[in-house]
């Protein structure tokens, strides 16, 4: 029940597929086929509809049409797990290893019930590779980034016989200098260490290599250092995380059965002055932070239908100290609890020419906090207030939501197919929405310099979802536009605060114009469009363009952090096992901005980026250069720079970087 291909591309440079099955249509990107990457974030920018939200060099956050963060379902090797940082420094993307991605899949469109819980933003996962039977494999991998100084080595290993299997795999990613914009200005700081280890055991349940009936135990460890993220006020000291996956497939009468359970166990230290200069009139600040997740999911699957229970349940700690006032002590987060318990049926099935995928999702949220302590309680009166408040409501909050997802795909004949997709899709508000208590920056990622507090109380965002769109290819082009509208209820974003407490608090910091989370109504419309045609047997063009819009419907005002429009024209070249690419990048300027979060615009700018490889049986070499002209640009999503005594000012747009020389290699065996 797999509806046929519609748009593929077999090339190094990237690879767009789109396929329909129990998980719907999606798009996918292979590290191979992108130009190196510090962070196996830096693949979306390549997906229709896809961007990136970029805090530091290891800090991207996804963003489809226009949602972004807990918005979207985030999956690396099959499971959602909690990250330890309060403004997302540990995204869930940057837990990927990048030598063992195979590749990076974004559902296209309306994502559907079985794949994830909160899929109101879409869905993206990182499959990774698995420990496979009867197969001894292996692939040492390595690239070098001039701009930056950035480097990336990284080696897995398969061994396998009929019973057994093993996979290890390890990275190590180093950002040696601060990287240059255009205009040779340092983006400070951009330096980053990290690596990642990890592997997995396979024990096959079947009587031959065939039949997909295996358990498995994974463990991967990921330690990042002295990594910057110059768009937030603090950068990483260290993050240390455990990760443990158990996972069966089964076959039973017919049915398939997959169930997993995984745990993490995440550890962050983050400052203000390590990695960059802090003024005297600044106090110094350190952040410890640490969280423990679990996920669990379990699902049958027997021809048109699928049934599954899954579970994500976390709970979160963060304490802000001063090294140099050993007294000074403020709980961030204590004792938070954020845990997501859900059910759901999907039914699909081909009926004449057309193919329907029908799903109901059932969702429960319950979230709960402990008591907050401040050392400058007994002195600042509004602080007091605050923490007295909050330690005195009920933190604990209980609700139930669903989602209902309509996808069809009408087939006219060989070339043509039609798509349609209706849905009405809940989401919880994230645990920094709920339970930041006092005006802080603690925001999940948002870097916008200002200053929130959340509201415990906050109502179940409800989206509205339309999709429309069209497949079409033959012997020399492949087309594929979607258009979409979301109108989203009680849609969680910032407000400006008018608790007179708050406000004098984030005075007391500062901070003049604090805001509150709030529920308002908001819209998002837009297109996205794929296209590939093929000029000759060796000259390949192709295109993809991306424009959202969105806007509040309670005010006149647009949202926050929207992508600018885009599009990107490739045209490929093949012969033999030479490849050669050129490509070029227009991005517009962004002037619907949110004028409530003081959002500032951007202007419009276009890169021009070439590459070369040579791709043989078991090795492949690649080399190019990115912004070839050395354009000077703003990246609309980047943030703003908080960091002083820099070579750009404080509260100035992220700049982009300047012209980047790469080279990559890989030998497989």
């Amino acid at each position: 029940m797999t509806a046929p291909a519609v748009v593929a591309q077999e090339s190094v440079f990237e690879i767009i597929e789109v396929t329909g099955s129990h998980q719907g249509s999606y798009s996918t990107v292979t590290p191979e086929a992108s130009t190196p990457v510090a962070d196996i974030s830096g693949l979306l920018s390549k997906l229709p509809g896809t961007e990136v939200n970029g805090n530091g060099p290891l800090t991207g956050i996804a963003q489809y049409r226009g949602l972004f963060g807990d918005r979207v379902n985030t999956k690396v090797n099959g499971v959602s797990l909690a990250g330890a940082g309060p403004n997302a420094m540990d995204t869930p993307l940057s837990y990927a290893s990048l030598i063992n991605s195979e590749r990076v899949e974004m559902t296209r469109g309306i994502a559907p019930v079985s794949a994830g819980a909160n899929t109101i933003g879409g869905s993206v996962k990182v499959v990774e590779s698995q420990a496979s039977f009867d197969d001894v494999s292996g692939k040492v991998a390595a690239q070098y980034q001039d701009n930056g100084e950035q480097s990336h080595i990284g080696a897995k290993a398969n061994l396998g016989n009929k019973k057994h299997a093993v996979l290890v795999y390890g990275d190590q990613m180093q950002g040696n200098d601060d990287q240059q914009t255009g205009t040779s200005l340092a983006i400070s700081p951009t330096t980053y260490d990290k690596t990642i280890v990890g592997g997995q055991y396979r024990f096959n349940l079947s009587n031959n290599s065939v039949n997909d009936e295996s358990i498995a135990i994974g463990y991967q460890h990921l330690e990042t250092t002295d990594a910057g993220t110059p768009a937030l006020p603090m950068d990483i000291d260290f993050i240390r995380t455990d990760r443990v996956k158990v996972e069966g497939q089964h076959d039973l009468s017919d049915w398939d059965l997959n169930w997993h359970l995984a745990y993490s166990d995440a550890r962050h230290g983050m400052n203000n002055f390590s990695e960059r200069v802090k003024n005297d009139n600044v106090s110094a600040r350190y952040n410890n932070a640490e969280s423990e997740s679990y996920d669990s999911a379990l699902s049958l699957a027997k021809d048109a239908w699928i049934f599954g229970l899954d579970a994500q349940l976390s709970e979160h700690n963060s304490v802000i100290t001063d090294p140099t006032k050993p007294m000074f002590s403020v709980d961030n987060f204590n004792g938070v609890t954020d845990n997501t318990l859900s059910t759901f049926g999907q039914w699909q099935q081909d009926i004449d020419r057309w193919n329907w995928q029908l799903g109901l999702r059932v969702k429960h949220y319950q979230t709960d906090a402990d008591e907050v302590n401040h050392s400058m309680a007994a002195s600042m009166p509004a602080i007091k207030v605050l923490m007295d408040r909050y330690n005195n409501s009920d933190r604990s909050q209980s609700q139930t939501g669903f989602d209902l997802v309509v996808n069809a795909r009408y087939r006219v004949d060989e070339s043509l197919s039609w798509i349609i997709g209706l849905a009405r899709k809940q989401d919880s508000a994230s645990y920094q929405q709920r339970y930041l208590w006092v005006p802080m920056q603690s925001t999940g990622g948002l870097a916008d310099g200002r200053t929130y507090v959340g509201k415990m109380d906050l109502e179940l965002e409800t989206a509205y979802q339309l999709e429309l769109g069209a497949d079409y290819h033959n012997d020399r082009l492949s087309l594929s536009p979607r258009i979409f509208l979301h109108r989203i209820d009680d849609y969680i974003q910032g407000v400006t605060a008018t608790d007179p407490a708050v406000i004098m608090a984030a005075k007391m910091m500062g901070d003049n114009n604090p805001m509150e989370f709030a529920n308002v109504d908001a819209q998002l419309f837009g297109m996205d469009i794929t296209a590939i045609y093929q000029l000759t047997p060796h000259w390949q063009l192709e295109m993809l363009a991306n424009y959202v819009s969105g806007e509040r419907r309670d005010i006149e005002d647009n949202l926050y952090r929207i992508a600018p429009p885009k599009i990107n024209l490739g045209l490929n070249y093949q012969r033999g096992n030479w490849l050669a690419r050129i490509e070029g990048v227009a991005v517009s300027g962004q002037d619907k901005v949110s004028q409530t979060q003081l959002e500032q615009t951007t202007a419009g700018y276009g890169l021009v980026n070439l590459s070369l490889a040579y791709d043989a049986d078991n090795w492949l070499i690649k080399a190019g250069v990115n912004n070839l002209l050395d354009r000077d640009y703003q990246d609309h999503l980047a943030g703003y720079n908080r960091v002083a005594n820099s070579d750009i000012s404080i509260g100035e747009r992220m700049p982009g970087v300047g012209l980047n020389a790469w080279l990559t290699g890989e030998y497989r065996f």
